[in-house]
């Protein structure tokens, strides 16, 4: 980068001079080297927003990205809740068909096995 002007030493430069076309040459030179410094800072600032750009553009991408897998994984998740639900359900309902035969199961014990033939008989007449 260039030095910074010292506007007083231009001042100076143009007044030790005398001469008019010298003061405006090196008005212009030193007009020149400012436009020359303007123009680099620019093509520098100008280089800096691009590539801040390009990044702004890369970062909304993988949020753009990041949203849409976070809302696929929501939506697995809530398919494996409602799934695991069902399973529960039915899990649930098994059990209460166990408990029932094994209910059955022990009515067939008490009446068949551990019940005397005797009162097997008498039972089914008085049914009838």
């Amino acid at each position: 980068m260039m030095k910074p002007y010292n506007f007083t030493e231009m001042y100076s430069v143009i007044n030790e001079n005398g001469h008019n076309e010298l003061e405006l040459q090196s008005i212009h030179e030193r007009l020149d080297e400012i436009r020359a410094y303007l123009e680099k800072e620019i093509a520098f600032k100008q280089a800096t927003i691009q590539d801040q750009a390009e990044q702004l553009h890369q970062l909304k991408t993988s949020s753009e990205e990041k949203v849409s897998r976070i809302l696929s994984l929501e939506n697995q998740l809530q398919e494996c809740k409602q799934t695991n639900e069902g399973t529960r359900q039915l899990i649930n309902k098994l059990l209460q068909d166990i408990s029932t035969y094994q209910k059955d199961i022990e009515w067939y014990k008490r009446t068949f096995e551990k019940r005397s033939l005797l009162g097997t008989i008498r039972q089914k007449l008085f049914r009838k």
